[in-house]
């Protein structure tokens, strides 16, 4: 059960939130039944957790307080907030779960292969317009591949590909498999790069940069230079050969370049349509400085007239599920409070990991813990950690770190 339920996670996002969210309780359901078989408890004596339960404590009173003093016609954070466990869980799950390398191992190598069916789709739909089960993008500039009409196949791609990829490259390789893995730590990146999603692909070269940076060189078939060289090559190729990819990638300069060039700082980034989301947020934190508005409530708080701005072009689209920005996400919707306890958690986490880092050099560790710090990277545009899709796969890669860590630590 515990294979199935791992194996089969990555495709669980195909089918939408239901789905990954119903495949993440049942890894907690089973988690929590092997604790009591097993009085496996010491886990709660680990400071990470413990810090994970103070925070999950603020987020339950921010959202209290918010769902009986704010008033919202809609408001479900107060729920969402209390579901918030299964993320804590899931990083139990995978520490008491995969404990095992064998089981580990199966499920890695189930993943290669699922990646290796996801970069194939992105390269054909790139090629003929649809993907293998004849989806078509909404957006002829993005790929689609198996989400249908979710422009997500690049984030999945950061998240589930590189884990994967660079398990493997941490393990001793020999022959034609060294070769593979060399050529798929290529092609992950340039997956992400042809999926037009432009925020990913910068996140997927400085991850890529990393890796090829601080890889051991009898990991990997061709040396760091070639690598890096090859990388480059195909991007230029693409860029000058692919429909619609040139224009996607250079249309932010376009926007940006197309503002007056007296114009202030708010009119240099008018053109950018992620920016109305930024400022909304900002302004929101101003008026709620300390707690926020709650869990979930920028939707909400958004569309309030006070929030309308004359001089932002996209003001009247300003509003959105969420800022499309971590730390605006955060600040406006917990706080000072809430923001500081993330950031602690963060850093503390972080540190820990990095340490462990230098003296293993385990470039799989590393690549999990630099997809960590791409997560809270500012001002690019990006999913929270409180949402189904991007927060599960951020707390995936948490969960995974955390079990290197646990597992191999002296």
């Amino acid at each position: 059960i515990t294979l199935i339920l791992f194996v089969i996670l990555p495709v669980s996002f195909i089918f939408g939130n239901a789905f990954v969210n119903l495949n993440i309780v049942l890894l907690n359901l089973l988690a929590l039944f092997y604790c009591f078989k097993f009085k496996y408890w010491k886990w709660l004596k680990k400071d990470i957790f413990l810090y994970l339960i103070i925070f999950y404590a603020y987020l339950l009173l921010n959202s209290i307080y918010a769902h009986f003093f704010k008033f919202y016609e809609y408001n479900d954070g107060l729920l969402r907030s209390l579901f918030f466990i299964k993320f804590i869980l899931l990083v139990l799950s995978f520490q008491t779960l995969l404990k095992n390398k064998i089981i580990l191992s199966l499920v890695y190598k189930s993943w290669f292969l699922i990646i290796l069916i996801f970069i194939f789709d992105v390269l054909f739909e790139k090629i003929f317009g649809q993907n293998i089960l004849g989806n078509i993008s909404p957006d002829g500039t993005r790929i689609v591949s198996f989400f249908k009409d979710e422009l997500v196949v690049g984030a999945f791609l950061f998240c589930f590909g590189f884990t994967t990829i660079t398990y493997f490259l941490s393990q001793n390789n020999n022959g034609y498999f060294k070769i593979i893995v060399t050529v798929l730590l290529i092609l992950i990146p340039i997956a992400v790069f042809l999926s037009g999603e432009r925020s990913n692909f910068i996140k997927s070269f400085i991850l890529f940069f990393f890796i090829v940076t601080f890889i051991e060189t009898n990991k990997i078939y061709l040396n760091r230079k070639l690598l890096f060289s090859i990388f480059i090559s195909l991007i230029v190729i693409f860029l000058l050969t692919t429909k619609y990819t040139f224009g996607k990638y250079s249309e932010l300069f376009y926007r940006i370049q197309a503002a007056e060039k007296n114009s202030n700082f708010y009119q240099k980034f008018e053109n950018v349509k992620y920016f109305a989301h930024y400022e909304t947020a900002i302004s929101i934190f101003k008026n709620n400085p300390i707690l926020g508005v709650g869990n979930k409530n920028f939707r909400n708080e958004c569309g309030q007239e006070e929030y309308f701005r004359k001089n932002i072009k996209f003001t009247e689209s300003r509003c959105s599920t969420h800022p499309h920005q971590i730390h605006f996400e955060i600040l406006s919707e917990q706080g000072l409070l809430g923001y500081f306890l993330i950031l602690f958690i963060m850093i503390f986490f972080l540190k820990q990991n990095l340490k462990f880092y230098f003296k293993t050099r385990n470039i799989y560790h590393l690549s999990n813990i630099i997809y960590l710090i791409l997560f809270f990277v500012p001002l690019l545009p990006g999913g929270g950690i409180f949402s189904t899709f991007s927060g599960s796969m951020f707390w995936i890669i948490f969960a995974i770190c955390n079990l290197n860590y646990e597992n191999q630590k002296p």
